[in-house]
């Protein structure tokens, strides 16, 4: 029952029939009064050698007692209607307030009857029996019968009993779950439960436990709360503890007293006392606020920055200086790019590694002196390594200075490096002093010293001012750079199907408008012939009005056709005008070598509408030049060329 804890031991062979034991056919009904109605069953069947189970019961009728105090001798019987005068939170909360029943019964030999013989009905509590539930399972059958809702009631009533719960004081009106079965029953002689229908039939005082004193030391557990099932990495053994403006540093949960209860066997119900361990005794800076109300202390964090715990006082900095970051010293950092945090790493010797082989660091600011080792990554806003990457590594930054970098980057905005040394950089814009290989990617570059193999690509522009090696290729392309790339693929994409789509409905247009022309002629034959039936007042012929019909509907198809390919050849055009933006790009695009041009340099220009690319190999020894795309105009088509002209000085 989830919640609720199936009861009470005489509860657990209901609706099924009654075992008779040896003594059970000569058992004589027998009248007692007792407080505890299941032990005298107990006894009673016992006494008699007999299953409890074949004996049933009638309350004949009861009497609530009470105590305001323990150390009162003589326990009070209550009059009629003198309960609700006690049935209070002030007096039942009171642990010395006792309440009990005593029982007049007839206990007499259980009859099988048609009414309950397959009626599946059980009583349960949840664990402080303070909720008392009716079960009545799927599939029992409820039979018509006479004061078929008296039998149902009285049968939880003695239920009730068997349970030691105390009657008719903390009882629920269930009269309607009960009023709907019989009438179900009544109506259909025999109603069959489709699903299990529970009710409440008895609620008391649920007790509410203590709430014990608790410190979250919010900034520590930031890192703990990952995913059953989630991978450890032992590097990240938070190292700092890093917080935004405005977020819970720390939480003190003040103790709380609990609420006794009362339960529907009429036992109190006690609680604890809420213990206190964890009394904030520590002290706090300027740069943290502190919040209270009756519940809890909250302290927050008044600027970005890592946590400092030092002479009992906590603290916010927002600069910390390291020697290096490695597996060993200190694991990965984890700041996080909005927390204020700036990392200066100081270590430079050049045979060592500032950040450590496959360490991650991630702050707003990180200031590398030395290099960063084989597969580390770095996360920052701005990013500066004073020597040189790894190959293996990565680095992403909304802006970054790098002495030398041989491993990934890619920045948002401003990329600046004095060496490329085959490594991969995507920016913005980037600016590199030398370019030995490696791969660029950016709206636009500037190079000022190109060595051999390398690759770059651009949107706008490709400035190098001193080419000194070959096999370089220089490339215009705006579906290579990162920003653009999914859009322009989505669009080229959605273009091709459009493109289907109006083919297709082209196609059908032009054969329904074939089919229409060619029944106009019939159509106005017929339609002649309708008029002169109408004239003569006979009734036109029903295939004559079908086949007019017919027409029409394939007139109505054709004007809804028609206004669907309006929509599909306009929507076409948005989507290429949105593509020629990028085109634009490139059409307006240069290349510019201040230097002379070396062996094998290989210039491309790929346009997007119509996919073309456009190829060009500069002449050896030829200087200053500036390429670009020259616009050709013939016969109403529009075509590009690649040109060539003097480049004009910055």
């Amino acid at each position: 029952m989830g919640f609720f804890d199936k009861v009470f031991g005489g509860d657990k062979n209901d609706g099924t029939k009654k075992e008779e034991g040896k003594g059970a056919s000569s058992f004589t009904p027998v009248v007692v009064t007792t407080d505890d109605v299941a032990q005298t069953l107990h006894d009673t069947a016992l006494k008699y050698k007999i299953s409890s189970q074949t004996l049933d019961i009638r309350l004949l009728s009861f009497k609530t007692l009470i105590k305001m105090s323990p150390k009162e001798e003589e326990w009070v019987e209550l009059e009629d209607g003198e309960w609700e005068k006690f049935n209070k939170p002030e007096i039942l909360l009171n642990p010395d307030f006792m309440v009990k029943q005593n029982y007049e019964l007839e206990i007499f030999r259980y009859k099988e009857e048609p009414w309950k013989s397959d009626l599946l009905l059980h009583i349960a509590s949840n664990k402080e029996k303070n909720r008392v539930v009716c079960t009545v399972k799927a599939g029992s059958i409820v039979r018509k019968a006479e004061n078929l809702k008296a039998k149902i009631k009285n049968l939880i009533l003695g239920k009730m009993l068997r349970s030691r719960i105390l009657v008719h004081l903390w009882d629920v009106n269930y009269d309607e779950a009960i009023d709907d079965l019989v009438a179900k029953a009544m109506v259909q002689d025999q109603y069959i439960l489709p699903e299990d229908v529970t009710f409440d039939i008895c609620v008391c005082f649920a007790s509410q436990q203590p709430v014990n004193d608790e410190l979250i030391l919010h900034y520590k557990n930031k890192n703990e709360n990952e995913e059953p099932g989630d991978r450890v990495d032992y590097s990240k053994r938070g190292f700092i503890q890093a917080v935004e403006k405005g977020e819970t540093v720390i939480e003190y949960i003040k103790p709380q007293p609990g609420k006794p209860g009362r339960n529907c066997q009429g036992t109190f119900i006690a609680v604890p006392e809420p213990l206190e361990k964890f009394k904030p005794e520590f002290r706090v800076s300027e740069m943290i606020e502190v919040e209270e109300d009756e519940n809890r202390i909250v302290y927050r964090a008044k600027r970005g920055g890592y946590v400092v715990f030092k002479e009992n006082t906590y603290d916010i900095h927002d600069s910390m200086e390291l020697n290096e970051v490695s597996f060993k010293k200190t694991g990965s950092i984890d700041a996080g790019v909005e927390t204020d945090v700036k990392l200066h790493i100081s270590e430079s010797d050049h045979m060592k590694d500032a950040i450590g082989t496959g360490v991650e660091v991630e702050a707003t600011e990180v200031k590398v002196e030395g290099n960063v080792g084989a597969s580390a990554v770095v996360t920052a806003e701005e990013v500066v390594i004073g020597g040189q990457t790894h190959q293996t590594s990565r680095i992403y930054a909304k802006t970054a200075k790098i002495n030398v970098q041989r491993g990934y980057i890619k920045t948002e905005e401003d990329l600046q490096i004095t060496r490329l040394e085959g490594g991969v950089a995507e920016a913005k814009e980037a600016r590199i002093s030398q370019m030995i290989g490696g791969e660029v990617k950016a709206l636009s570059v500037h190079v000022d010293v190109l060595a051999s193999n390398a690759k770059i690509y651009a949107v706008s522009k490709i400035v190098v001012n001193k080419m000194l090696g070959e096999n370089n290729k220089l490339i215009i392309d705006a579906s290579e750079i990162d920003a653009y790339h999914n859009e322009i693929v989505t669009l080229e994409e959605k273009i091709k199907e459009i493109e289907k789509e109006l083919s297709t409905l082209e196609e059908r247009h032009r054969q329904k408008q074939s089919l229409l022309e060619k029944s106009e002629s019939a159509v106005q034959t017929l339609k002649k012939k309708i008029v002169d039936a109408k004239r003569r007042g006979i009734k036109p012929h029903p295939a004559f009005v079908a086949k007019i019909r017919q027409y029409q509907k394939l007139e109505n198809e054709l004007a809804d056709m028609d206004a669907k390919i309006v929509r599909t050849r306009q929507s076409l055009k948005d989507d290429r005008r949105k593509l020629l933006a990028y085109q634009d790009m490139v059409v307006n695009a240069t290349i510019v070598n201040r230097g002379e041009w070396k062996e094998y340099t290989a210039v491309e220009f790929h346009l997007l509408c119509p996919q073309i690319t456009l190829e060009y190999t500069p002449t050896p020894g030829a200087s200053n030049q500036e390429i670009y795309l020259k616009k050709i105009e013939e016969d109403e088509e529009v075509r590009y060329e690649i040109a060539v002209r003097e480049a004009k000085a910055e």
